[in-house]
């Protein structure tokens, strides 16, 4: 039920456009982590106290982990403690399954089933925390160029991401809404930046934006070949690039 609540509530969050931003975010991840293991360590010595509605549970718990996983990672930082959140989600739920189903067969097909959805999952988080600790952060991140719609409604943004010693880089184009965070007493909401343009190992010397209206961007890039305009246009919560 922890990880089930925490899954529908950042769910529910993104689903309506926000993404929540921590007051502490070390502490937050802490906490809950500390109660994620607290809660597996009193699961597995109570496993024999096992009822029909907690055999159920524990048979749908690693399915569980992933939606939580996959709810929260939509709002998780750069913090190594958000992989290692995850990770333990997941060893957790396997822990607990294991120690709560009493049918062979059912441990045995459910656990197939259950390891072969989040081996993956286990795997590119498991690198990526490895990766996280003990390699040196190598990317550089920065807003290239930034411009309000006509009413400044919108903020869209340039970003650039380059990795020092190469001849090229990411650049991505964000959209979002202004003026309508919600502050609650252990964090932020705020609009969600929507990515609507990625351009991969693009050498750009000069972007310009440009807003025709609240609904329409206009994004010109130039390079020694030339220039390129994209334009996009709003509908509803997302942006639909216009074809020539």
């Amino acid at each position: 039920m922890f990880l089930l609540v925490h899954g529908v509530i950042y769910w529910l969050i993104s689903w309506l456009g926000y993404t929540f931003i921590p007051v502490y975010e070390t502490l937050q991840v802490g906490i809950i982590l500390a109660i994620t293991l607290t809660l597996t360590i009193d699961g597995f010595r109570t496993r024999r106290d096992r009822t029909r509605f907690s055999r159920i549970a524990n048979a749908l718990l690693p399915i569980i982990a992933l939606y939580f996983v996959i709810s929260f990672a939509d709002h998780g930082g750069e913090s190594p403690l958000y992989l290692l959140l995850f990770l333990t989600a997941f060893v957790c739920s396997m822990v607990l399954f294991f120690a709560h189903a009493q049918s062979r067969t059912l441990k045995l097909t459910l656990g197939v089933l259950h390891s072969l959805i989040l081996i993956i999952p286990m795997l590119i988080f498991t690198l990526a925390l490895v990766s996280s600790l003990f390699s040196e952060p190598s990317n550089y991140a920065g807003v290239k160029q930034a411009a309000l719609s006509p009413s400044g409604a919108y903020l869209a943004e340039v970003v650039e991401n380059t990795a020092p010693g190469t001849v090229g880089g990411n650049t991505w184009i964000y959209v979002t809404g202004q003026g309508r965070s919600v502050n609650i007493l252990v964090g932020e909401l705020r609009l969600r930046p929507q990515r609507i343009h990625t351009g991969h190992w693009v050498v750009v010397t000069d972007v310009t934006l440009h807003w025709e209206t609240d609904e329409i961007v206009h994004i010109t890039f130039s390079d020694k070949y030339g220039e390129d305009t994209i334009s996009f246009r709003r509908q509803g919560r997302d942006w639909v690039r216009l074809h020539d």
